[in-house]
C-alpha cells in the first residue's frame, strides 16, 4: 500500500489517520516502530516535511536514512556523456529493487508525480508522497488534523482556498470535500482548474452530500467563509513566471480587507513558507486567528499517524 495521493483513500480511512495521529501524539508512545528504516529522498528543499517527519519517526522508535537526491533519484554522470544518451546513473526500476531489500519504507518529495508512479510501480515497500508537482496528501492531513482540532471533529466550516490552483490546493479541496467539508476556491481565470478537475471536485461534493463553489472574484465567494487559506502564488520551478504570477496574483492578498469580506471571525491559515507583503500580510499572519504554526507542528503530529498506519507496527 503507498500514500500517493488523497484520491486513493476513502473518508473513514483518512479520518482513521487523523484519529490515530491524534492518539499517538496524546499517549507519547515509545517504539512502535523500533527496526524500522525509513528512507528519505528529496529532489526539492524542505524543512516541515522533513524535519516535521523525521521528529515523528523518531518518537516511534524507527530510522531515517537521508540519501541525496542525485543517488537516489538517477542524477547525471560525466562519465556517461557520449555513451549512454540519458546520461542517468541508474534506473529507478534497479534503485527500488536494491532499497526493498534494506529499507521499509520510502518519503519522497519529487519534482514530477510521474517519479513516485514509477517507484510505486517497482516498490515492495510503501511510497509516501512528500510532495510532488501535482499532490501534497501529508499537507492536506496536517491541516484537517488543524481544522478538528479548533473547530471539533464533527463540526463542518466553510474553507475557502484563495490564491493559484497548486498542488497544496488540490490535496486540500479533494480531502476535504471527501470528508464532507463545504470547499470554495477563487482564483485568477489564467490560473484556475480545468473543467475535468472542476467536474471531479463536483463529484466527490455530491458524493459526500456538501459543497464546492468557486469564482474568479473573491468578494462572490468569501463571505461566509470560515477558514481562508493561502498559499505562495510562485511555487518551486515557477520561478521564470515570478513577475508575472505576482501582478496577475496581487487582487487575491490575504489582508484585512479581504478578510472582512467574510463578515465573520474568520481563521488563517498557509502551508508555509509564506511570503510576508506578497500573498499575505503580517497583520492577518500574525494575528490571534492565524493557525500557522499550528499546521507546522501538525506536521509532525499527522505524521505518527503515516507511518504508524502504512508500516502496521505488531
Amino acid at each position: 500500500m503507498h500514500f500517493l495521493t488523497i484520491t486513493d483513500f476513502d473518508a473513514n480511512e483518512l479520518q482513521q489517520i487523523l484519529d490515530q495521529s491524534q492518539a499517538l501524539y496524546a499517549k507519547n508512545v515509545s517504539d512502535p516502530l523500533k527496526g524500522k528504516n525509513i528512507l528519505f529522498a528529496f529532489e526539492k528543499p524542505s524543512l516541515r516535511t522533513k524535519v516535521g517527519t523525521e521528529v515523528a519517526i523518531n518518537k516511534l522508535g524507527g530510522s531515517v536514512i537521508h540519501v541525496e537526491a542525485p543517488s537516489f533519484f538517477g542524477g547525471k554522470i560525466l562519465h556517461a556523456a557520449g555513451h549512454d544518451p540519458s546520461g542517468k546513473r541508474e534506473d529507478l526500476k534497479d534503485t527500488m529493487k536494491n532499497v526493498n531489500q534494506w529499507c521499509d519504507a520510502v518519503f519522497a518529495r519529487v519534482f514530477d508525480h510521474q517519479t513516485l508512479q514509477t517507484l510505486a510501480q517497482h516498490s515492495e515497500v510503501p511510497i509516501i508522497n512528500a510532495l510532488c508537482d501535482q499532490h501534497h496528501p501529508m499537507q492536506a492531513l496536517a491541516d484537517f488534523l488543524t481544522i478538528q482540532q479548533v473547530f471539533g471533529k464533527h463540526s463542518k466550516p466553510t474553507i475557502t482556498f484563495v490564491g493559484d490552483r497548486n498542488n497544496v490546493a488540490y490535496s486540500l479541496i479533494e480531502m476535504g470535500l471527501k470528508l464532507g467539508y463545504p470547499m470554495q476556491f477563487t482564483g485568477p481565470k489564467n490560473y484556475y482548474w480545468s473543467g475535468a478537475q472542476l467536474q471531479y471536485f463536483e463529484k466527490l461534493a455530491q458524493e459526500s452530500n456538501t459543497n464546492f463553489k468557486h469564482h474568479i472574484d473573491p468578494k462572490d465567494i468569501l463571505p461566509g467563509s470560515d477558514v481562508i487559506y493561502s498559499d505562495t502564488f510562485v511555487s518551486m520551478g515557477e520561478e521564470a513566471e515570478y513577475d508575472e504570477k505576482i501582478k496577475t496574483f496581487t487582487p487575491y492578498q490575504v489582508n484585512k480587507t479581504l478578510i472582512d469580506l467574510t463578515g465573520k471571525t474568520t481563521y488563517f491559515m498557509h502551508c508555509l513558507p509564506a511570503h510576508r507583503g506578497i500573498e499575505v500580510t503580517d497583520e492577518v499572519i500574525d494575528s490571534p486567528t492565524s493557525l500557522v504554526y499550528q499546521q507546522a507542528k501538525n506536521r509532525m503530529v499527522s505524521s505518527l499517524g503515516v507511518f504508524h498506519h502504512f508500516l502496521k507496527p505488531e
